[in-house]
């Protein structure tokens, strides 16, 4: 059978509130049990690297064994193949799992030796169905516990939505609507990946884009959700980074996310009708304007000052005016981070995925739209890349004599165009895209440092704001100096990257 259920985490704080919300309370009594369940898996991971789950769950005095794969995760919503029967303990039994093509990965007599107890996964479970609709029904499970591998543990505290019947977007509804009083927030993990990752006893990371799994055969509208999961998943897996502040590119990753987000809708712009975006756009307009200023103060205090202080020393007024852009920058920092703990993002996230899952502006595509949207990506693709490699060359005219502002523009123009050309390069042949999407890389590197070293003359203003002495000219005139130095670095370098992209080839 598929399994189709949406996981959200939910602050322990908020449990009580939850079980007493009125789309809960009283519409159906709640079903309580403990659910101690252990993972098998070779000492390599085996299966998980295969994208296979075995598990052996104790329910009463029963024991349930329970194969899980394939599927996919989008948005929090996870639909995987699940096979399960009732065995005699808790040990595998691998006659138990039948002829599916999940028994492929058992086949292995060596493999199926090599299998023995990962993690355990212990946690109190309170279930209701809910009749939603008509014909629709939710079974909403809310999870508390743990999960444990040898010594180390990681807290369960997550709501899990199945869905019994009727649409999976249905599921983001209840959740949007329960998000209204709740501060509910999508996860992607499952608790079989979280356990094999403390097993592994792996530590967080920042999480780089990856790309979409684009086909030549795919319509437009598919790759245009490919493209947007893809990228909502980018943001969800730095969320919790950010969030805890462990790691400066946690921040980094989540602004590139949401400007692939953004970018994505405007490559597809022309048969997606503005109408069916503008919330959307709106609402990320508003992310992006909270988290850039901490970004700017990142790149700011890490990468701008430091060999100033190097050169210049950090005593007197420097050292005052370090000690003031660092209280701005953890300001900063700060709103950021109230922004993704606000319900206003919860509701962006759950929304966009809600509106990815029902395709919801299919309703608004008139005949040609709807045509060009059927039709195969691959032909939409290289008209996109046309356009905007011949947008970037047209910025990048008498380059030498370019102002500030049109540097600008060439920096959007180059930004959308390596966004695209990211987006579409797996239809193409993969060296001539990977060395393109390398040139692009360069130009964008240079082309946003130097508007880093524009930007210094703002965040100069705020950290000398209010500041009196005789040294804070002089001090004013070294960070300028040193910022104008590096912007004529930068211009040279970048008459040598733009070179190497006109002279390179088209790849599509």
């Amino acid at each position: 059978m598929i399994e189709t259920e949406l996981k959200l985490l939910i602050p322990p704080q908020a449990v009580r509130k939850l079980a007493s919300h009125p789309l809960l309370k009283g519409r159906a009594a709640g079903t309580r049990s403990r659910l101690y369940s252990i993972y098998f898996d070779t000492p390599a991971l085996d299966l998980w690297r295969q994208g296979v789950a075995l598990r052996l769950r104790r329910d009463g005095r029963r024991w349930v064994q329970t194969v899980k794969g394939g599927g996919a995760v989008q948005g929090g919503l996870h639909q995987r193949v699940e096979l399960e029967e009732e065995v005699a303990g808790p040990v595998p039994d691998f006659s138990r799992i039948g002829n599916h093509g999940l028994a492929e990965a058992f086949a292995s007599a060596p493999l199926r030796a090599r299998i023995e107890p990962a993690f355990v996964t212990d946690f109190n479970r309170v279930s209701r169905l809910l009749e939603l609709d008509s014909g629709v029904a939710v079974e909403a499970s809310m999870d508390r516990g743990e999960i444990r591998s040898g010594k180390r543990t990681e807290a369960v505290c997550e709501l899990e939505l199945e869905l019994k019947s009727g649409a999976p977007e249905q599921l983001y509804d209840f959740a949007l609507r329960l998000a209204e009083a709740l501060p509910l927030s999508i996860e992607n993990r499952s608790k079989a990946e979280r356990g094999f990752a403390l097993a592994r006893g792996e530590r967080a990371r920042p999480v780089k884009a990856r790309p979409a799994d684009l086909r030549g055969d795919l319509s437009v509208n598919d790759a245009f959700k490919a493209v947007m999961w893809a990228s909502l998943a980018h943001l969800l897996a730095n969320e919790r980074g950010m969030l805890e502040g462990a790691d400066l590119e946690y921040l980094h990753q989540m602004r590139v996310a949401l400007r692939r987000l953004r970018s994505a809708l405007g490559v597809f712009s022309p048969p997606l009708p503005e109408a069916a975006v503008a919330p959307l756009t709106g609402e990320m307009k508003w992310l992006a304007g909270s988290l850039g200023p901490a970004r700017d103060w990142d790149v700011f205090m890490t990468e701008t000052l430091p060999p100033i202080a190097a050169e210049f020393g950090t005593q007197g007024e420097l050292g005052a005016f370090s000690a003031r852009c660092e209280k701005l920058r953890r300001y900063a920092n700060g709103r950021a981070r109230r922004a993704l703990r606000s319900p206003r993002y919860r509701r962006l996230t759950l929304s966009l995925a809600a509106w990815l899952v029902s395709e919801r502006w299919r309703t608004e595509l008139d005949a040609d739209r709807r045509l060009a949207f059927g039709a195969p990506v691959a032909d939409f693709a290289a008209a996109v890349l046309e356009k905007r490699y011949g947008q970037a060359r047209k910025r990048g005219r008498k380059l030498a004599g370019l102002t500030t502002a049109e540097l600008h523009r060439l920096r959007i123009a180059i930004k959308k165009y390596r966004y695209a050309a990211d987006f579409f390069a797996g239809l193409y042949e993969r060296k001539p895209a990977r060395q393109a999407l390398k040139r692009l890389a360069r130009l964008q590197d240079i082309l946003g440092a130097m508007n880093d070293a524009v930007t210094v003359a703002n965040l100069m203003a705020q950290g000398f704001d209010g500041a009196a002495g005789r040294h804070v000219p002089e001090a004013k005139g070294i960070l300028l100096g040193w910022s104008r130095g590096r912007a004529a670095t930068l211009k040279r370098e970048l008459k040598s990257a733009w070179k190497d992209f006109r002279a390179g080839e088209k790849f599509w």
